[in-house]
């Protein structure tokens, strides 16, 4: 299977580590990233020269999948377009619930799987990735829970290559879980600078997880997922395990003085409720105290 993977962060290298022995793949990239990663790129401490393609030396991928924050899917979508054909399966695994929208209004709903990465552990920096988790877990999926040709090759393609991988019977609902996921622990850890092994250990953290997340719950609700209290411990239970050093995104991300996810997660708990009338005001609050502390970081 003919693979092309857009963004090469603590997602994107990842999987390519995963998958770069076992199928023909390659990063797309512009002209100035090739020449930086040309040397390779620094996985859990090894240097792997990756193949590169840039939008003028395209062709046509079986599977592309985006791995790129929100806020550069727009300019990611523009570099990807000469690598889409008619029989292109294109699998997103951004954070946040918007991703498939986007990619669907572009190139055609027939075209997008639903799907993210949970489990993850990694911290990135310029060249180098280090993953503390062996590679996280993908979720994906026919939007309908169908089981399709293209959702078993892509299966046996991760199976084979160690990434693990989960085909859930409702992708909506694991989707949802994993933006609560990512709205509960990714802005309260970058709002607090906490480590997984600071998370796993603090009972306070934890609670305002609880409260936030029952929040997320109904505007799901409003949206027609159900969220169930299971799902809230479950999720607490899943990040609390992972116990290393390794840092969510958001917080990664502050740390570095770049732009975050902030309005795909509580900004985007936020919008929703404002449009199903559901009072959110923690959701607005943690929103902006990251952004308020983006500005002090930013001025120190």
């Amino acid at each position: 299977m003919n693979v092309r993977i857009i963004g090469a962060g603590a997602v994107g290298a990842v999987v390519a580590w995963k998958l770069y022995r076992h199928t023909d793949m390659a990063f797309i990239v512009d002209e100035e990233r090739s020449r930086r990663y040309s040397d390779g790129l620094i996985v859990n401490g090894e240097r792997i020269r990756f193949s590169l393609r840039t939008p003028s030396e395209a062709d046509t991928a079986d599977l592309l999948i985006f791995a790129v924050k929100n806020f550069q899917l727009e300019d990611a979508m523009d570099e990807a377009a000469p690598f889409v054909g008619d029989s292109t399966v294109i699998l997103p695994l951004l954070n946040g619930i918007d991703a498939e929208r986007v990619l669907s209004g572009r190139f055609g709903s027939d075209k997008v799987l639903y799907g993210f990465i949970t489990d993850l552990s990694s911290t990135h920096s310029g060249i180098e990735t280090t993953c503390f988790s062996n590679g996280g877990t993908i979720v994906f999926g026919e939007r309908d829970g169908s089981e399709t040709g293209r959702v078993r090759a892509i299966w046996e393609l991760f199976t084979a290559a160690g990434q693990k991988c989960i085909v859930p019977e409702d992708i909506l609902h694991e989707k949802w879980w994993k933006f609560m996921l990512n709205t509960c622990f990714n802005t309260l850890s970058a709002i607090l600078e906490a480590d997984y092994a600071a998370i796993s250990a603090n009972g306070p953290f934890i609670r305002a997880v609880r409260l936030v997340a029952r929040e997320v719950q109904r505007v799901a609700s409003a949206e027609g997922v159900t969220l169930t209290q299971d799902d809230i411990e479950e999720m607490i239970r899943r990040v609390t395990a992972l116990c290393d050093h390794g840092k969510t995104s958001m917080l990664q991300d502050v740390l570095a003085g770049r732009e975050t996810e902030n309005r795909y997660f509580a900004g985007a708990v936020s919008r929703l409720g404002k449009l199903h009338s559901v009072p959110t005001p923690l959701s607005d609050l943690i929103s902006i105290l990251l952004e308020a502390k983006r500005s002090v970081r930013a001025s120190l």
